[in-house]
């Protein structure tokens, strides 16, 4: 069963499709006054009109960005994804001087140019939160992880039978009471 929406799924199945990637940076708070703003950016040759994460429409702007496959598996490693755009114009070192970067909220998400009108014409490929941008003369990259891990979740002793006395496997056989 596909994760898409109709529309989605429905171009998904053409033979020839042109996915285009869109990738929100939600909320950038200001270094000096507090306030936030979100970036949209996409990697299409044209800036594009989708909607934002409140169903507004925005515009995505178009710039070289890509970003690394999630690998996905059965251990409790935290999934990650990375994250690059182009700074060649020095865009993002002058963003990184007025908004922090760390910790900002991130949707990547893969969309069809023939299904931006729609609400429901994209599909989520990660979401998660910033962790150290590294932004270079050439480039910008941040490493982007899941806010959800099995380890985080879990506690870090071992079960201990002595902490379940009601249990009456947990119970020594030898003391008969």
């Amino acid at each position: 069963m596909p994760r898409g929406a109709t529309s989605y799924n429905a171009e998904a199945q053409n033979p020839s499709t042109s996915p285009i990637i869109l990738v929100r940076l939600i909320d950038m708070p200001h270094r000096t006054d507090g306030t936030t703003e979100s970036l949209y950016l996409t990697d299409c040759e044209y800036d594009v009109a989708h909607f934002d994460e409140k169903g507004n429409s925005q515009t995505y702007q178009s710039c070289g960005l890509t970003y690394s496959q999630v690998s996905v598996n059965s251990s409790n490693e935290i999934a990650s994804c990375k994250i690059r755009v182009d700074n060649v114009d020095k865009t993002f070192s002058a963003l990184a001087q007025y908004y922090d970067l760390r910790k900002v909220k991130t949707h990547v998400l893969r969309a069809f140019r023939e299904t931006l009108q729609y609400t429901d014409g994209s599909v989520f490929l990660f979401v998660g939160h910033g962790k150290a941008p590294i932004i270079g003369e050439h480039a910008m990259e941040m490493e982007v992880k899941t806010d959800f891990s099995l380890y985080q979740k879990l506690p870090r002793r071992m079960f201990w039978p002595r902490d379940f006395p009601y249990i009456p496997a947990s119970k020594d056989i030898r003391n008969p009471l």
